[in-house]
């Protein structure tokens, strides 16, 4: 029952990401229009601001308590930001079509930013309110014992944390000072804790042979812009995964004291290379199931202005 809600959940947030990102939408209404009506989503990420009540600590203690278990981290420097990914527990020989998407929770290291920018971050995430990870974890445990109601209150507790900014939006001035630092911490001082992009696993799609033939129906199809950093395709078979990605569309936001622009949201595309013999249908883990930094640092660049 748990996995149902986590399910449950998982496909909310795609729904209301759906309505924030029309090239998600658009992409999987041709694909929908071409007969691919199973469309598997590898991941999705959400980058929180770090504080006591806030972050990659409980972002990851949440998903634990959603059936995940945490199967990698790293670092990316110049980003000052932490990730860390997790799968669904024991899926490595569920159905690579039927396994929850892997989640992606990160946060930054506000002690290697200067303290202009720190004192910025802190004063807006000294509003967060705490995970009320106690009455998930409730929630989590009197699902697991039969009660069908608990999985409402699971559903609604969590969608709400993932919902975006609980601070105040930050001055004109604040922003720009923060971006010119960091382009990402400055995105997440705007938009919070939802998710900022999904993926699909085009590896698991069979009509397509490898990613650039995905790209070819993209430009034939669709007409979106591709982020370039790094190249179109970041990665390759001998890395194990290959990655490329949308560019996010600017928007034009009202803060505290003015206006700016900034790119919303993006959708990635991923191909994972098999490490195993395939089996028939394949299994989820036959394909590389880790991530890679520098290749994490190209596709997050998605989200900045060009």
């Amino acid at each position: 029952m748990l996995k149902l809600t986590t399910q449950r959940i998982i496909f909310d947030l795609w729904q209301q990401y759906k309505l924030r990102c029309p090239q998600a939408k658009l992409i999987e209404e041709k694909l929908f229009s071409k007969g691919m009506n199973d469309l598997p989503l590898d991941h999705f990420a959400v980058i929180d601001l770090p504080s006591e009540h806030s972050g990659i600590s409980q972002l990851s203690q949440l998903f634990l308590t959603l059936g995940f278990s945490i199967r990698g981290r790293d670092y990316l420097a110049d980003k000052q930001n932490d990730f860390m990914w997790l799968a669904e527990k024991n899926c490595e020989t569920h159905s690579a079509n039927q396994a929850l998407p892997q989640v992606v929770v990160a946060d930054f290291r506000l002690e290697e930013m200067p303290i202009e920018i720190s004192s910025i971050i802190k004063k807006y995430v000294s509003q967060t309110k705490p995970l009320p990870l106690t009455e998930i974890k409730n929630a989590a445990f009197a699902l697991e014992k039969g009660d069908k109601k608990a999985g409402d209150v699971l559903h609604q507790l969590v969608t709400t944390y993932l919902n975006g900014r609980d601070w105040a939006l930050p001055s004109v001035h604040e922003f720009y000072t923060v971006r010119e630092f960091n382009e990402l911490l400055a995105w997440v001082l705007i938009f919070g804790r939802r998710p900022n992009h999904f993926t699909f696993s085009i590896h698991l799609l069979n009509e397509f042979t490898h990613l650039g033939h995905f790209h070819e129906f993209l430009e034939q199809e669709v007409g979106v812009a591709l982020n370039e950093e790094g190249g179109i395709i970041k990665g390759n078979a001998q890395l194990g995964i290959a990655q490329s990605s949308t560019q996010g569309l600017l928007q034009t936001l009202m803060l505290s004291d003015g206006t700016i622009q900034i790119p919303k949201d993006f959708i990635e595309f991923v191909w994972r290379f098999p490490t195993h013999p395939l089996s028939q249908p394949p299994r989820w883990g036959e394909f590389f199931p880790h991530f890679i930094a520098q290749q994490a640092n190209r596709v997050i660049e998605s989200l900045y202005e060009k």
